[in-house]
């Protein structure tokens, strides 16, 4: 832990919580490091202390210090995500209908933990499928997928996103089926292409 790191304290700073999404291979490098939670097999919710320039992730010590379970961390870091503000960016693509999130409050990608927004999104759809893809911190990409096509195109975005974003989170696209996120992988055969879910 650096010096910086040493003199944070959480205790007090409720409001600046706020999770963030990391691929599995950060966890897995320091696995005892930070406070975690997992969100699918390539993915983990990890927590932020919000100084405004910036964050700093939030370390086992500085939560055993707070006294506080990783529980209670969970939930002033949603309460402060379902509080900010952020707007749908929409645009058609062959036929598909794809919507950006991306607020430039570092917290982009954390929407995909709202539940109630996917839900919302998935309501409106008007294709087979409901599409989401964090492929760096600073954008969610939702998408209302009709058929095969739809996969397709979220699938090349994702990996177009993750290869240009500064934190790039997961080159895998997800379908959501009733709250459950399932990451799906386009698979290139001599006989065509298919969609492979993981």
């Amino acid at each position: 832990m650096s010096k910086l790191d040493r003199q944070l304290k959480v205790i007090g700073q409720e409001p600046n919580i706020y999770p963030v999404l990391r691929h599995a291979s950060m966890i897995n490098k320091y696995p005892e490091r930070w406070v975690v939670k997992e969100h699918t097999a390539d993915t983990y919710v990890l927590y932020a202390l919000d100084q405004g320039e910036g964050y700093a992730l939030i370390e086992k010590p500085m939560l055993q210090e707070a006294g506080w379970t990783s529980e209670q961390l969970h939930a002033y870091a949603m309460e402060n995500l379902r509080k900010l503000p952020f707007s749908v960016k929409s645009q058609e693509v062959g036929g598909q209908h794809i919507h950006f999130i991306s607020p430039t409050d570092g917290y982009a990608a954390s929407r995909i933990l709202l539940d109630s927004f996917l839900a919302e999104m998935d309501q409106k759809k008007q294709g087979d499928s409901l599409g989401v893809a964090i492929p760096h911190q600073d954008v969610l990409i939702v998408a209302d997928m009709a058929g095969e096509a739809g996969a397709h195109l979220l699938a090349r975005l994702t990996y177009d996103f993750a290869s240009k974003g500064q934190v790039p989170i997961s080159v895998l696209p997800f379908y959501w089926e009733e709250g459950e996120l399932i990451p799906f992988l386009v698979v290139t055969h001599d006989s065509g292409t298919k969609i492979e879910r993981k």
